[in-house]
């Protein structure tokens, strides 16, 4: 199973924001991620409008959570960003009315699903502590 790029750094983007100490500028999470500032926007607009992310303008502006890190889950930052690893089979959009693919992605995304919903960033953020 693959991420898509949106994911990965979107994931990212909200663990560097959540572990921040006080509200982080775009131009630190450039310098922190390496990626291009207009990339960055389109995700961070990607976040705000899914309600993971919130930002404010001035000279100490920039972006906090806009809820607790436990509050959060994975599948909300996935879904934020246009990923929730849904394929044709599963949201109805196979063209094979006899899909042999159907039942066992279903079954697969259903899990996934599961367990997506049930990690949250705190969840996140404390294993990456362990290291």
């Amino acid at each position: 199973m693959k991420l898509s790029t949106r994911a990965n750094y979107g994931l990212r983007l909200c663990f560097l924001i959540a572990i921040a100490k006080e509200t982080i500028s775009l131009a630190t999470l450039v310098k922190q991620t390496g990626l291009s500032q207009k990339y960055l926007e389109q995700l961070i607009g990607m976040l705000k409008k899914g309600g993971i992310v919130s930002s404010s303008r001035g000279a100490n502006g920039g972006y906090v959570l806009s809820r607790g890190a436990d509050e959060i889950s994975i599948k909300d930052i996935l879904v934020a960003v246009n990923d929730n690893l849904e394929v044709e089979c599963v949201s109805g959009d196979c063209k094979d009315e006899y899909c042999p693919n159907r039942r066992i992605f279903t079954r697969l995304y259903d899990e996934m699903d599961k367990l997506l919903s049930s990690l949250s960033l705190k969840d996140m953020i404390d294993d990456y502590k362990c290291y």
